[in-house]
């Protein structure tokens, strides 16, 4: 029998369609007729219907992408020459709402707004004992607590800094986005199932990735020649997180499950996420790469495939120390990775001269002597015994917000904030690295050595193009933490009285024979 809405449903569709087309109407007047600023109505209501109906790793996963993929505004992507088609996106996301909707209150970010959003909806569906979401795998207490500790970590060294005569306005900028980040690892909690979701959050981020790379090649080899530009990157800095994790995610799958399926997907993708990155020109690229590759290497058991890598290294090692000696002060393309090696090494200055980075963190390090323990809190510029060339006409708050983040922790935060606010970065590597010693699953495996990778990834980010105030490393690395988490519960690196009980009533991976030199659970 067909359907047939009664009179009352019928009123109620056609109220609720003149309502939102009057509030469309009226956010169009608002906005000056703003794209984004029209939309917000029906975007509004579209995600209203998803958090009512759909399960919230769905909607957890959707942000994740959009982050990751959309054009990141607060880093000027494509150096602000051309808005991709995910501009828009991008700027509803990560603009301040009072400057969209003229509203002074609205001094946040959607993302924000988002993050919050879906923390309540998870509290409140577990609360009323909601069938929507299945039961979550826990997370270690003690990585919930560094967690914790990190955001109260952050939030001293506030206080610390107003206290001695900082500035609020600019303190907020400081510290925003490492302070989301455990709200960011709520949100994953309550979302991600556990370890089962790993293959999803993978494939979103290698997306993600191929996003981003189709971006940046577009950009470099039309817009770019088109318009006769000049150009240091083609998307942002922090994409270099992204293309890393989907190259990493490629090898390391292989070489924990080597298999052509694997192999044939792998290098796709491979190439075309390089082909991006190569074109975005980000030297913390390749470090990051190699680190996260040279964890993998040495946390892998030792497997046939590992014995012949290492001994190849070996043969090779004469002829890589010839090729480095010649290229060192060569010019030609062909010792172009070693003028790169060198560029991380030396710097890129005239000579005589110390580069912009290393008298930026010679002021930090003074900085930090000033006050080793507590440092100098929030809201206060590094101060400049060595003086940088003047950068304000570009960028007038450059002295609170230094590129080596690392070192910005160390003095805004001396030893007592820089170790509360990544006592959690220790923790999850440290339960990743239980983990895999105790998994038979090779996807599980895989997700702890990524892991790994991407924690090494985001302190290369940290050190050297400001990642603690990137939305798209936090991102990264609070999912990651959470995974590391459930990964311990389910492996039983981490006690878990419930765990054969709960795993005997959920659908579980099917476990394989553990890799050489691994421990059963």
């Amino acid at each position: 029998m067909a359907f047939k809405p009664s009179p009352a449903a019928w009123l109620q569709y056609i109220v609720m369609v003149v309502g939102l087309g009057a509030v469309t109407l009226g956010a169009a007047a608002v906005g000056n007729g703003d794209p984004i600023v029209t939309l917000a109505p029906v975007l509004a209501l579209t995600v209203g219907w998803v958090i009512l109906k759909v399960p919230l790793r769905y909607l957890a996963i959707t942000v994740l992408y959009l982050v990751l993929a959309v054009d990141y505004t607060p880093e000027r992507p494509q150096s602000m020459f051309w808005p991709s088609p995910l501009f828009p996106l991008g700027k509803l996301l990560f603009t301040q709402m009072h400057e969209l909707v003229g509203i002074g209150a609205l001094r946040f970010p959607l993302i924000d707004g988002l993050i919050i959003g879906s923390i309540g909806i998870g509290i409140y569906r577990r609360a009323t004992k909601s069938k929507i979401d299945p039961p979550v795998v826990p997370i270690p207490r003690p990585l919930a607590v560094v967690l914790a500790i990190s955001f109260f970590s952050i939030m001293w060294m506030e206080v610390w800094g107003i206290a001695r005569g900082g500035d609020i306005k600019n303190s907020l900028w400081q510290w925003h986005q490492a302070a989301v980040l455990p709200l960011i690892a709520m949100m994953y909690h309550y979302s991600l199932r556990g370890p089962e979701d790993w293959p999803l959050v993978a494939k979103t981020i290698v997306a993600a990735a191929l996003t981003k790379s189709a971006v940046s090649t577009y950009f470099a080899l039309v817009i770019v020649p088109s318009q006769h530009l000049e150009v240091e990157y083609t998307t942002c800095h922090s994409d270099s997180m992204t293309f890393i994790f989907a190259i990493s995610v490629c090898l390391i799958r292989w070489l924990e499950r080597p298999r052509s399926g694997h192999a044939i997907r792998g290098i796709l993708i491979i190439i075309l996420v390089f082909i991006g990155m190569f074109f975005n020109d980000r030297r913390l690229a390749y470090v990051s790469l190699v680190g996260g590759l040279a964890a993998a290497y040495f946390f892998n058991p030792w497997t046939p495939l590992k014995k012949f890598i290492t001994r190849g290294l070996i043969a090779c090692s004469p002829l890589l120390v010839v090729y480095f000696l010649v290229g060192w002060s060569s010019n030609s393309s062909v010792f172009k990775p070693v003028a790169t090696f060198r560029s991380i090494i030396e710097g890129q200055h005239a000579e005589g001269e110390l580069d912009y980075r290393d008298i930026e963190n010679l002021n930090l390090i003074a900085t930090w002597n000033t006050n080793p323990v507590f440092g100098t809190g929030y809201g206060h510029e590094f101060l400049e015994p060595y003086p940088l060339p003047n950068i304000a006409f570009v960028f007038p708050t450059y002295r609170f917000h230094p590129h080596n983040s690392l070192l910005g922790l160390l003095a805004f935060g001396g030893w007592f904030g820089f170790t509360g606010v990544w006592m959690y970065l220790v923790v999850t590597v440290y339960l990743a690295a239980r983990s895999y010693h105790r998994a038979y699953s090779a996807e599980h495996r895989t997700a702890c050595l990524l892991i790994v990778g991407v924690v090494a990834s985001y302190l290369n980010q940290v050190f050297g193009d400001m990642g603690i105030i990137s939305y798209i490393c936090t991102f990264q690395v609070a999912v990651c933490s959470v995974l590391a988490g459930k990964l311990a519960m389910v492996t039983g690196a981490w006690p878990w009285p419930q765990r054969e009980k709960v795993l005997g009533l959920t659908r579980a991976a099917p476990e394989e024979a553990p890799p050489s030199g691994a421990t059963a659970a």
